[in-house]
């Protein structure tokens, strides 16, 4: 029987390959696409023991630089691909300003430009009734107590530059922060778009949906951290969430999370669901995210300047035409 397919960005290790295995083992196909190929090789080899040949397969892709996501969408068309799940699920943080080849900085063009523009890409790709869904976090919400600075956009020009307000200074928390409230403007304004074109269509369309894991220590998000740091991170405070996340949802482990993400593609009872989002605060129920994420007009601007960023027009997508 062939296997509906589920394509997973940084689905190698984490979040992402709970969710890989997840998927798997409900009898997906699924295609990892990473930067790091050896790690995806070795996340592949994993699942194809456990859930047997041809569950699985990685595919190469460095979100921070779009002619390498332009070549992935190339290679998924070249293969005639049809995927029902798209998981915009990988994520990095770091803690000094990196700019790409175009010169955005690196955590907003990694965890928001590419994203975006592998979408819109493979939007020819994604079958009727296939599902988006696009990883946030609880950051993105200043009204949430996080630990981590509260998200702040102001101009976009800026924040492409720097990850935050300040264009002569850097918070690389700050910037990851930011880069989760883009996560979700993106994902508001692809569900309105999304639903603009099928319109009038009568086949079943797309849907998007966004998705918060929770805090999740040995996630990979450390990986900056100092070695001490690391060591809690990696091996303290996965046991730590484990016994309070039955009084503290927002506290979550892999093994919780990962499974969760899937659900999001999975589920019967989300088809047709579009244009929410699914916190760990809400044991992963739909609820509102913050009051910033739903300003249509920023949401539209965002969608502007990522598709002049990244050089997409209506020749790649059309999502692309205003």
């Amino acid at each position: 029987m062939e296997r509906d397919v589920a394509l997973l960005t940084g689905g190698n290790s984490g979040i992402g390959f709970e969710a890989a295995r997840s998927l798997a083992r409900a009898g997906w196909r699924v295609v990892m696409a990473s930067r790091n190929r050896e790690a995806s090789l070795e996340a592949v080899r994993r699942l194809e023991r456990e859930c047997g040949a041809g569950c699985a397969e990685e595919l190469g892709v460095d979100l921070a630089s779009p002619a390498s996501v332009r070549a992935l969408g190339k290679e998924i068309d070249s293969r005639g691909l049809s995927l029902g799940a798209l998981v915009c699920n990988a994520g990095l943080q770091v803690s000094r300003l990196q700019r790409t080849a175009e010169g955005h900085e690196l955590t907003f063009a990694a965890n928001h430009l590419g994203h975006f523009l592998l979408v819109n890409l493979l939007i020819g790709r994604l079958a009727p009734a296939s599902r988006i869904v696009v990883v946030a976090s609880g950051v993105h919400d200043p009204a949430q107590f996080t630990g981590m600075p509260k998200a702040a956009v102001s101009d976009f020009d800026v924040l492409a530059a720097t990850g935050g307000p300040d264009p002569d200074g850097f918070d690389g928390r700050l910037a990851y922060a930011n880069s989760k409230l883009c996560n979700l403007w993106f994902a508001y304004e692809l569900d309105r778009r999304l639903s603009v074109l099928a319109s009038g269509s009568g086949a079943p369309r797309i849907t998007v949906n966004g998705w918060e894991p929770g805090l999740v220590p040995a996630s990979g998000l450390a990986r900056e951290y100092p070695a001490a740091a690391r060591w809690v991170w990696n091996w303290v405070l996965p046991g730590v969430t484990r016994a309070l996340h039955p009084f503290l949802p927002g506290l979550s482990t892999l093994a919780l999370s990962g499974p969760a993400l899937a659900r999001m593609v999975l589920d019967p009872a989300l088809g047709g669901v579009s244009g929410k989002y699914f916190p760990s605060t809400a044991r992963w129920r739909e609820a509102p995210s913050s009051r910033d994420s739903y300003d249509v007009e920023r949401a539209r601007e965002l969608w502007r300047l990522s598709a002049r960023l990244t050089g997409l027009s209506p020749a790649d997508s059309p999502l692309a035409r205003d």
